[in-house]
């Protein structure tokens, strides 16, 4: 079984779900309904306050317990599908990706993490009894995978230049594609996600106003859901939001990335969230820009590369 596994700093994603990327150990039996996954001698169960950032991913097991949680929920769903069981076993092909600044450095070190030695893994999800074992694992690049997603649909191989630009959870992944090649001068990740915003924010509130708020305050400010805070405090939320999606968009001044230039396409959570800033701070410049508005863009497009590698190997036998 393929699964498909986007494992960020705010989020984890597959190709059809997301929740959030945080974990803790329950000391005690869980409830009967209650969402766990018991691997180890310890329960685990997802929650709302995400693991702080970690450059490497690897060390401890919180990210391979979400992608734990990330897997079970696929299986629930098919679980009807007889043939992917075999005396008991499921064998998953897990894809995953790295930001580009990091791909590099430590994609041998997240393949392994996962591999586990190719070791059986025995887990319960729900009451319901596991076994698993990783027959592959594939790590790609953040945003390249999302722009292979959308490569064919807009065309973006036949352009000269194409830059984009995924906000993430504590990175901003960039990269530029001449007529879909990519070069390599051009391909790196900032550390000013979109956890930046939500650190000024919290900052800015709590000394005018003396309130703690929590980052799905913050997103629902931002999307003008209904919330209940003045509206000084909101118009507040929203200034410093503009502030930093302007200061972004111009750190890719200074890199030397002119937006006349270019077809820029923005990826990730982040910039859907951010759609409303983006389309009226764009006023300034002169550029074409798409925002994939696909928060599983990113797994979505591990998927389309794998299989289109499978389908090569095939072709060459």
């Amino acid at each position: 079984m393929i699964i498909s596994v986007d494992t960020g700093n705010k989020m984890i994603k597959t190709d059809t779900l997301e929740f959030s990327a945080g974990v803790e150990i329950i000391d005690q039996m869980p409830g009967e309904q209650e969402e766990v996954i018991y691997y180890d001698g310890q329960y685990y169960r997802t929650v709302s306050k995400r693991i702080s950032y970690m450059e490497d991913k690897t060390e401890d097991d919180r990210y391979f317990i979400l992608t734990l949680f990330a897997i079970a929920k696929e299986l629930e769903k098919a679980r009807d599908q007889e043939s992917l069981i075999t005396n008991g076993l499921v064998e998953v092909e897990l894809l995953v990706g790295l930001p580009p600044a990091h791909y590099g450095k430590h994609r041998r070190m997240f393949r392994e993490y996962f591999m586990r030695e190719g070791n059986i893994i025995d887990f319960t999800y729900m009451k319901t009894p596991y076994k698993i074992v990783f027959s592959d694992v594939k790590v790609y690049m953040q945003a390249y995978a999302a722009y292979c997603l959308v490569a064919g649909q807009l065309r973006l191989s036949s352009l000269p230049k194409v830059l984009v630009i995924d906000i993430g959870g504590f990175t901003v992944d960039y990269m530029i594609l001449r007529f879909g090649q990519l070069e390599r001068s051009y391909v790196d990740s900032l550390e000013e996600g979109i956890i930046k915003l939500y650190r000024g924010i919290n900052a800015g509130i709590r000394q005018r106003y003396g309130i703690l708020l929590e980052e799905s305050d913050v997103d629902n400010i931002i999307t003008s859901k209904n919330v209940r805070f003045e509206p000084e405090l909101i118009e507040r939320v929203k200034e410093i939001a503009a502030k930093y999606v302007t200061e972004l968009l111009g750190a890719f001044r200074e890199l030397g990335i002119d937006f006349k230039t270019t077809q820029t396409v923005f990826v990730g959570g982040g910039s859907i969230l951010l759609s409303e800033f983006i389309q009226e701070i764009w006023k300034r410049y002169q550029g074409e820009y798409f925002i994939i508005n696909d928060s599983k863009a990113n797994a979505k497009g591990y998927k389309l590369q794998y299989l289109a590698e499978k389908k090569e190997m095939g072709a060459e036998k």
